[in-house]
């Protein structure tokens, strides 16, 4: 079968992080970690693994951090024991073929998208759990690299078969469609951020950044708290009217100033001092960031009301320089997420993220934009590069058994 992954060889990496700094297209160079090839289709390696055929996989932002290594070397996530060979696609439906025979939580037929997609405590069977995974939070995994995998090529979304350990899929209700299905993991994402600090009524709440992440996570905002006033901060206008569409208040297009904008709208009071050091006294009680980068972390920083919370849900492997004195100056709480967890004893992110939908609490009509068969990823990754101008927001990629 044809699959999409990654190999960890640094002498790889050098190339495409060197290489990136003349062409685009670096990542797809022969030389480059990036691979689309053919690899020996999975088997299960034990009775509890099962097998998955996959419909479709939607690429998301962290693919596309993978793909290009935009990472500096000396982040947290560099130093952390990995896998030699990573498989791409995490945001997949398809549909169980085959299960060993101590798999009890689906059955062949059954629809599932992969709620644990690094290896953890569940897949590597470490008995006692680490104290992360015990309470569900299998992203933070302390036992990570401990025990290598049974199965060295499992496939990923952007395979069109895949092997999981029973742990890892989400059964998916029958009363979604595969649409809704394909966006449960982006959506349990935001369910996630929003759980780490939930509005309460009256709150003035901004999301920043209306890529899928941020879109969805004002859907959820809103949906959990109906009398919380949310405010989207939009880069392009299909983003806004979207935004607008899943609930949001209030819409902000970025621009070279947004302080004055947000002053106006949470009663904040603004200032400049010397160099366009621009800050607010007041402003919002809870932000979310789903972009994640330098800028918008020290903008939120200062559009949060004292004693307010920040959520950050975007990925940024190349930080540089964030200016951190609001946090300790105007008391803020700072926090973030890696994907999802159990956000209570028993009830994962995607069982809130299923039921949010099964309520029909709002529609995510229009989120997927674009739809190409895997053989075209590359002009999928070029749309992806190329939002504002393709008006996209979530690119699937379909497999054609």
């Amino acid at each position: 079968m044809k699959s999409l992954y990654f190999d960890n060889q640094l002498f790889r990496i050098i190339f495409m992080q060197a290489a990136s700094k003349f062409s685009k297209n670096a990542a797809f160079a022969r030389p480059s970690p990036l691979k689309y090839r053919d690899v020996p289709e999975p088997e299960i390696p034990n009775p509890r693994w099962l097998k998955v055929r996959n419909f479709a996989c939607g690429l998301c932002g962290s693919d596309i951090h993978l793909m290009f290594m935009d990472m500096d070397p000396k982040v947290f996530p560099a130093a952390t024991p990995g896998i030699n060979r990573k498989f791409l696609g995490h945001e997949l439906v398809g549909e169980v073929v085959e299960t060993g025979d101590e798999v009890a939580e689906v059955k062949k037929g059954d629809r599932v998208c992969l709620r644990i997609d690094w290896p953890s405590c569940f897949q590597m069977e470490i008995d006692p759990m680490c104290p992360q995974c015990q309470k569900g939070a299998y992203m933070q995994c302390q036992n990570l690299g401990l025990v290598d995998l049974p199965v060295k090529n499992p496939g990923g979304g952007f395979s069109p078969y895949m092997v999981m350990h029973r742990s890892q899929p989400f059964k998916i209700p029958s009363q979604l469609s595969d649409d809704e299905a394909l966006l449960l993991e982006p959506l349990a994402c935001a369910v996630h951020g929003v759980y780490k600090q939930v509005p309460e009524k009256g709150d003035r709440v901004l999301v920043v950044g209306c890529g899928t992440i941020g879109l969805l996570t004002v859907a959820v905002a809103k949906a959990m708290q109906p009398d919380a006033g949310i405010t989207a901060m939009a880069r392009y206008g299909f983003q806004a009217e979207m935004a607008k569409q899943l609930g949001a208040d209030n819409v902000i297009i970025s621009e070279e100033n947004p302080y004055q904008e947000i002053a106006r709208t949470t009663g904040a009071r603004y200032f400049e001092g010397y160099f366009k050091n621009r800050i607010l006294l007041g402003g919002f009680d809870i932000i979310y960031d789903s972009v994640g980068n330098d800028r918008s972390v020290n903008d939120a920083l200062r559009w949060i009301r004292s004693g307010g919370t920040l959520v950050i849900l975007g990925i940024n492997f190349k930080p540089g320089r964030i200016d951190y004195t609001p946090i300790w100056h105007q008391e803020i709480r700072v926090t973030g997420i890696n994907c999802h967890a159990d956000e209570e004893p028993g009830v994962t992110s995607f069982d809130i993220a299923a039921n949010l939908l099964l309520e029909k609490r709002f529609s995510l009509d229009g989120i997927i934009t674009h739809r190409l068969p895997m053989d075209n990823y590359r002009e999928a990754v070029n749309l992806f590069l190329n939002k504002g101008k393709n008006k996209a927001i979530k690119i699937v990629l379909l497999h054609q058994h």
